[in-house]
């Protein structure tokens, strides 16, 4: 589950288990109610914390396809790079070189993200991203694979 569909779903629960606990009468009066209130927000957020931890450690792969992926673009960028230039093709080089350095930005803004907890938004659009890129080359792959004849699909190409 995305970290940002399970915090909405937290604080719609949350809200909704505070309005019956409302809801229900109760004796000693108003101060003890809401001494029990806090104390079932603070259980609720505990366990809220223990589930997204849990959340997190099932996701260790899916954390691990996007410096993948952004390390893999950043190479065939390098490449196409070098090779480009050496044709003498420097506006494509250039271009080359300006991807292979946005792939290094949101590296280094997905690793600030993960560790320091900040921005999240941002991290999970740069996962989203990194995620729509490996689909794509693993479905590229698994059609040239899995489909026909592998000649076919060169000369399609070309």
């Amino acid at each position: 589950m995305s970290p940002a569909d399970l915090e909405r779903s937290h604080e719609e629960l949350k809200q909704s288990c505070v309005r019956q606990f409302r809801g229900v009468k109760k004796m000693g009066g108003e101060e003890l109610c809401l001494r029990y209130q806090e104390q079932l927000e603070q259980e609720i957020d505990e366990a809220y914390a223990s589930f997204l931890k849990h959340n997190d450690g099932k996701n260790i792969f899916f954390a691990a396809r996007t410096p993948a992926t952004l390390f893999a673009v950043m190479f065939v960028m390098y490449v196409a790079s070098v090779v480009t230039g050496f044709v003498g093709l420097s506006p494509a080089a250039a271009l080359c070189n300006l991807l292979m350095g946005l792939a290094l930005l949101s590296l280094c803004v997905w690793v600030y993200v993960r560790y320091s907890g900040e921005f999240r938004e941002l991290g999970c659009f740069i996962d989203r991203l990194a995620e729509t890129l490996w689909e794509q080359k693993h479905l590229g792959s698994m059609n040239i694979i899995g489909t026909g004849n592998m000649k076919d699909h060169i000369w399609a190409w070309t």
